[in-house]
């Protein structure tokens, strides 16, 4: 992707999990859906580090939109 996705550019429940993700200083991947954490990935939003998921910074602008 050549630029930062949009929250539009995500279904509600993908936009849910990503606030949820950049909400908290650590989110277990159990608490996102497999399809909503590779939409996510794909996009670039979050990544997965220490065995739970942390959002980019794309990630942290699209959950403030």
């Amino acid at each position: 992707m050549d630029r930062i996705p949009r929250a539009t550019d995500l279904t509600l429940p993908a936009l849910m999990s990503l606030r949820a993700i950049d909400g908290g200083n650590f989110t277990s991947m159990a608490t996102v859906s497999a399809a909503n954490r590779k939409k996510l990935v794909e996009l670039g939003l979050i990544r997965s580090a220490m065995g739970g998921l942390m959002a980019t910074p794309a990630g942290r602008i699209v959950a403030r939109m």
